[in-house]
């Protein structure tokens, strides 16, 4: 991506900066495809922020599609189950290189015989069910945030604090991911029954629906939306106000101190695609097997598609009439926060939002960077107003203390710091090296 300053639609920073958005821009108009399910299907059992599931089946059992495979931790309560997404056979459970923590973990392969049906839960009418029982079906089905956090969602249905706000996030931030927009478009009627049942949940009234899209865009979605009294806030075309403590600002001017939650200002941040698996949980009895990503690459251009959990990227690939070979590297989610892989053979993750598929001819910024000079452009363009070149150093020296005095914490890991640096110094990982250290130093 290459930063322009003649293009309205891009995204406006701090400093004068913006965030070029072509690449959503070419997936906007795309309908979500299907893509069937693979030959073998590989399924980590950590999909969530927290430890991973515990497997409970064996090399050579059958199983169906929407069927429990991996189970709750005892005693753990961000524990989420994994779930077949297909009818198959377990292969076997083996240790792969996890896409978020780069470390090996334990995964399930699945030999697919057929797509099967995804009605492992019974479906429940919420008028007949308490909120304690909805927030049950919510962890059983497996679901956590779909906009990338992987935060177990149960326990964003609990926060025990006094709320008064519901906030749901669509303002699809990342510059090459349209498939938020397409769940407006295509799925408006069950999106709006997840708010809805979100609310419920909650005890809120107040609920606002933030987007970047523009009066008339997706006007059935709209008029669904003032029907049932949720607010509608159009957010300023920016890139980082997606994270949910600056949307909280934007949309309701509340600021949320540092090292504090949005709960602690009386608000609950929720996506959209969130929103539509738990409505499908409730109403369908469905268990999160799949959902909605945007592939893009210079090739096809952006491609919505709809896609199980545990497909590997070169199935993805195959489907789109391509191969492995043809590139080098892939970005998961956000082309902006997600994690570089260069193994096609990794699957599809609950919290993939996207895959960037980058070629050997488009050269990573970042094998080779400079020293640093010292321009602090990382810290003029920073949405929180922290010192990234300086959290860098400090964490190098391993520095607990000057961590601390440098809310490394509040870093929302939005990368803005990295995409700008003229050495192309990639100084996310550090500000994420400087939160795991301070987490590590409490336990």
């Amino acid at each position: 991506m290459v930063a322009h300053r003649k293009n309205d639609y891009n995204f406006k920073e701090r400093g004068r900066f913006e965030v070029d958005i072509s690449m959503k821009k070419t997936a906007v108009g795309d309908p979500f495809t299907i893509v069937p399910p693979a030959e073998k299907m590989v399924l980590f059992l950590r999909q969530h922020v927290g430890r991973e599931t515990k497997p409970i089946v064996q090399p050579g059992d059958p199983v169906k599609c929407g069927q429990k495979i991996g189970e709750i931790n005892e005693g753990d309560p961000w524990s989420v189950p994994v779930h077949s997404p297909v009818d198959g056979k377990i292969v076997t459970i083996k240790k792969l290189s996890h896409p978020l923590s780069g470390e090996e973990e334990n995964a399930v392969i699945i030999e697919t015989t057929s797509e099967g049906q995804n009605s492992s839960l019974s479906p429940l009418n919420p008028n007949d069910v308490s909120k304690e029982q909805l927030v049950e079906r919510v962890r059983e089905a497996g679901i956590v945030g779909l906009g990338g956090a992987s935060f177990p969602t149960h326990v964003k249905l609990t926060p025990n604090k006094k709320l008064s706000h519901l906030i749901i996030n669509a303002k699809e931030s990342d510059s090459n991911i349209a498939c938020d927009f397409r769940l407006m478009v295509e799925k408006s009627r069950e999106v709006v029954n997840g708010i809805l049942l979100i609310a419920k949940i909650l005890d809120v009234t107040h609920i606002t629906f933030a987007s970047r899209t523009k009066e008339g865009q997706t006007p059935e979605f709209d008029e669904l939306l003032r029907e049932n009294n949720i607010t509608i806030a159009r957010i300023r075309p920016n890139y980082s106000v997606g994270s949910e403590r600056l949307l909280v600002k934007e949309v309701l001017n509340k600021e949320i101190p540092s090292g504090k939650f949005p709960p602690d200002v009386g608000v609950v941040v929720h996506n959209i695609a969130t929103a539509l698996a738990i409505s499908r949980a409730v109403y369908n009895g469905e268990a999160l097997i799949s959902r909605g990503l945007t592939f893009y690459s210079k090739k096809t251009g952006g491609k919505n598609l709809w896609v199980r959990m545990g497909t590997p990227i070169n199935h993805v690939l195959s489907f789109l009439g391509m191969s492995s070979g043809e590139f080098e590297r892939y970005v998961l989610g956000s082309i902006m926060m997600g994690p570089l892989v260069s193994d096609p053979s990794l699957p599809i993750l609950k919290a993939t939002s996207g895959i960037t598929a980058f070629t050997r001819e488009e050269r990573d910024p970042y094998v080779n960077p400079l020293p640093c000079i010292r321009c602090a452009y990382c810290n003029i363009v920073c949405p929180v107003f922290i010192y990234p070149q300086l959290i860098m150093e400090a964490e190098k020296k391993g520095n607990v203390k000057a961590l601390h005095k440098l809310h490394v914490v509040d870093c929302i890991e939005c990368g803005l710091c990295s995409y700008v640096c003229p050495s192309r110094i990639k100084l996310t990982p550090y500000l994420v090296g400087g939160k795991r250290r301070i987490r590590e130093k409490k336990e």
